[in-house]
């Protein structure tokens, strides 16, 4: 199996067990611990569908072999993006997901506030994470997916 594609089934996998969590699991559990898992997962899904495409593209055309992080994955597959005519408004839905990750990353404390993940920073600029918010997530992510199959298919 082609990288590409091993990356491809990563990506499905992972945001189907990011939208199982979230629709089924959490409204039985009501534990927002669960919010978390649901996004890392989204975050690895999208992840795994940019490297899909930049494998997809090393394979087949002339752009260099990745192995770097998630910013530099994004630097590098927004002109693919754009080859293949996948809308630029996936770009901030990237962007966002990158900084909240990061956000998440480095955070000095992390807890839970009605039904909501909420971590601060070293400046206690706050990001929080709702049930709601990942919903609109994993809708984009599957959209992202949908266009991205269609070129790697």
């Amino acid at each position: 199996m082609e990288h590409y594609q091993e990356s491809r089934e990563k990506a499905i996998k992972h945001m189907k067990v990011a939208d199982h969590i979230l629709i089924m699991t959490y409204p039985l559990v009501q534990d927002p611990k669960l919010l978390k898992l649901v996004f890392k997962n989204i975050y690895l899904s999208i992840e795994n569908l940019l490297l899909s495409l930049v494998h997809y593209e090393s394979k087949y055309f002339k752009i260099p072999k990745f192995d770097g992080d998630f910013h530099s994955l994004l630097d590098l597959v927004k002109p693919v993006m754009k080859k293949y005519n996948i809308s630029v408004g996936y770009s901030n839905f990237l962007d966002e997901l990158n900084h909240v990750m990061k956000t998440q990353r480095d955070a000095d404390v992390e807890f839970i506030r009605k039904d909501k993940f909420v971590f601060a920073s070293e400046d206690y600029k706050l990001n929080i994470v709702s049930q709601q918010k990942l919903k609109d997530y994993i809708v984009k992510g599957k959209l992202l997916t949908r266009e991205v199959l269609k070129v790697i298919k």
